[in-house]
């Protein structure tokens, strides 16, 4: 429950505020942002050299290296044990369900640093068409992968709801309900049908052409090939799971339901005894 909460703040304080004074800093049309592939057309340096300090740029750009091989490790963690989750559930080769002693996925370690292979691409001679073909492939998988979490959310609570249950049960719950999910999943949506319509009909070209249309929207491609794929490999025609089959208790840390209500109350009462500025510091942080 922390962790959700933290990703607000996360998101405001490095996101939407660095962006809001990177905008308001660096001009649209500065001819260091346009046409450079340098480390230098950073807007972050750029705006830290449009305010003339000279040693912040060359240490704002070690920040980003470091961050960029903490980004790396964290993405080697997730892919790794995703891999190793597949493996485990049978939806992929047994040996990428091994684990050592030391609870290490190896197989899906080395998985992921073959794949880290294609970094050496960016010394090709076309690296700009490599990278292109490379980002048509995984644009549009965040796309498709919230799409699917708006559904799978959708889909848990008119269960939870079908069993005659509450979220009451649930250590957290999501503050717009189902509406945030539905509104997700519409937006989205749109978001790949435009992306489609400029696939087909690129912006300032005289006529669509094939390669164009999958530099844009590859991803789809490949998603449905390997949804099709799953289906025709393990002969799993089923669309979905019914709503009354939906298992809602198995992972779950406490699977007593009257407990676990119980010390949430019990909870909710020691947080109403604290002074108001408490309270408030722990619902946002």
């Amino acid at each position: 429950l922390l962790a959700v909460r933290q990703v607000f703040w996360r998101i405001f304080l490095f996101y939407f505020l660095s962006l809001t004074f990177i905008g308001l800093l660096v001009p649209y049309n500065s001819p260091k942002l346009l046409g450079s592939s340098t480390a230098s057309a950073s807007p972050f340096v750029i705006a830290i050299q449009n305010g003339g300090i000279r040693v912040l740029p060359s240490i704002f750009n070690a920040v980003i290296l470091i961050s960029v091989i903490s980004v790396g490790n964290s993405a080697v963690y997730g892919c790794s044990r995703t891999v190793q989750s597949l493996g485990a559930q049978g939806l992929g080769p047994e040996i990428l369900a091994y684990v050592d002693r030391k609870g290490r996925p190896l197989a899906g370690l080395a998985m992921s640093f073959v794949f880290g292979l294609l970094c050496f691409l960016s010394a090709y001679k076309d690296q700009g068409d490599v990278f292109n073909w490379l980002l048509s492939v995984s644009a549009l998988a965040t796309v498709f992968l919230w799409i699917n979490i708006g559904i799978c959310h959708l889909r848990f609570r008119m269960a939870l709801r079908l069993a005659g249950r509450s979220t009451d049960e649930l250590v957290f719950a999501a503050v717009p309900g189902i509406y945030g999910s539905l509104y997700s999943i519409a937006l989205l949506l749109v978001v790949l049908g435009l992306q489609l319509w400029v696939a087909l009909f690129p912006i300032g070209a005289k006529k669509p052409t094939a390669s164009y249309f999958f530099q844009h929207y590859l991803g789809a491609v490949v998603i449905l090939v390997f949804y099709l794929g799953h289906k025709i490999y393990y002969r799993n025609w089923r669309l979905y799971v019914p709503l009354q089959d939906i298992d809602l208790d198995s992972g779950r840390r406490d699977v007593d339901i009257e407990l676990l209500k119980m010390e949430m109350k019990e909870d909710e009462r020691r947080e109403r005894e604290k002074p108001w500025y408490k309270r408030l510091w722990n619902y946002w942080c």
